[in-house]
């Protein structure tokens, strides 16, 4: 099917995609004289390191919808329970091949399927041998469509384009590994240090081969930490930069894979206060706030009662950053906020929720619906994105759907 220009979206698209064997011609934006599809943006260059300075992303409207249609479908109930999901998996998730088709984590297994969405090979059982998987937990694509995977036995699994395992190999130093891999096969681990009390703790972040070998110290950040369902800073490595988020400033930097910093994505959004009552549900307490420095940055200011800049971010398939930003209740739809390669604000997509869920039995007085199930962004490749979404049975779907 060939797209004509009318149905072609604002993206800046690097790669061709295959969705159910049709080929997605695109075209991309370049953004000139400081506009771009999303607005006004300047950018400038600090000691080789790019700057871009974008527009807020809170109070606007949304550019970008998502097409009625579905193009493609994995997943749901199916006549033999072996062919479905986990569907009470939390950590069910994969990613776009550069093929066209789609590799998914299911727990103890890896699910591969074609362009067409038909499963051409699983992978793996519960264990913790050879061949075996204990929590499947993150799944990352590497040069030529090579998948490596991680499960909770702190292991990472080498497979080939051909979905066989070339090699397990446990990583034996303490920490987490970061969100994503090189395109080279690389990955990140965090190692952190104690810290007297009242200090932040750092952590080193490690790039290492598949084989659990070291490469380098890319740099030190300041530790990751929780707050509710708000997770501070975050390392995610791909293709060949690692990205950096830190909620308590309204910008992602970019890291080269020799810890040079490289870019710096900055947004206009103001602090915006948050009630104690909101504050206890999302964050589970006032919101440190971040002091600026370098790359180590340990200073850290706590009470300040604002809401993080943002929730989270994700890289897509074709190297484009996208920032999740807090729903304004458990009703509203999920915003993402999407950037070129090059650090300029592309548009803004909302992703409502499913159908309100019915209460069996409410009781009087109480709502005879509760709020439906997120659907959550899980790549984005072309004119598409991949979404998980539960349906009324609650069995998972990843569902690809265009932009427009």
């Amino acid at each position: 099917m060939k797209t004509t220009r009318s149905e072609r979206s604002a993206f800046d698209l690097s790669a061709v995609a295959l969705i159910a064997t049709t080929a997605i011609a695109t075209t991309a934006i370049a953004a000139c004289g400081g506009e771009s599809a999303g607005g006004r943006f300047t950018r400038y260059t600090v000691n080789g390191v790019s700057m871009i300075e974008n527009p807020a992303r809170v109070g606007t409207a949304a550019t970008l919808r998502l097409s009625d249609s579905i193009a493609r479908d994995i997943g749901g109930l199916k006549e033999h329970a072996e062919d479905e999901f986990n569907h009470m998996n939390g950590f069910l998730s994969g990613v776009m091949l550069f093929n066209g088709g789609f590799a998914v984590i299911d727990w103890t297994q890896v699910r591969v399927f074609d362009s067409a969405g038909t499963q051409v090979a699983v992978v793996g059982r519960e264990g913790r041998g050879p061949g075996e998987f204990s929590g499947l937990t993150q799944i990352c694509r590497v040069q030529g469509d090579t998948l490596l995977v991680f499960d909770q036995s702190r292991r990472v699994t080498v497979l080939s384009p051909r979905a066989e395992i070339v090699r397990q190999t446990a990583i034996a130093d303490p920490g987490v590994t970061g969100d994503g891999c090189f395109d080279d096969g690389t990955l990140v681990t965090q190692v952190f240090e104690n810290a007297p009390v009242g200090m932040v703790r750092e952590t080193h972040a490690v790039r290492r081969r598949d084989d659990g070998s070291i490469v380098d110290t890319i740099g030190v950040f300041p530790a990751l930490s929780f707050r509710g369902v708000a997770q501070y800073l975050r390392l995610h490595p791909h293709g060949v930069f690692m990205y950096v988020s830190d909620p308590r400033k309204n910008e992602v930097r970019r890291f080269r894979r020799d810890g040079t910093l490289d870019q710096v994505v900055r947004m206009a959004d103001k602090s915006r206060p948050i009630d104690a009552s909101a504050a206890a549900r999302w964050l589970g307490g006032p919101v440190p706030m971040a002091k600026s420095g370098t790359n180590s940055e340990a200073g850290v200011e706590t009470g300040k009662k604002t809401w993080p800049f943002y929730r989270g971010i994700k890289i897509d398939g074709t190297g484009r950053l996208w920032v999740r930003d807090f729903p304004e209740d458990d009703r509203a739809p999920d915003r993402w906020t999407v950037y070129d390669s090059n650090g300029v604000l592309v548009g803004s997509l909302d992703i409502p929720r499913s159908a309100p869920r019915a209460v069996p039995n409410p009781s009087p007085g109480a709502p005879a619906t509760r709020p439906g199930f997120p659907r959550e962004l899980i790549d984005a490749f072309g004119d598409f994105v991949i979404l998980l979404e539960r349906d009324p049975d609650g069995a998972a779907h990843f569902l690809t759907r265009r932009i427009r």
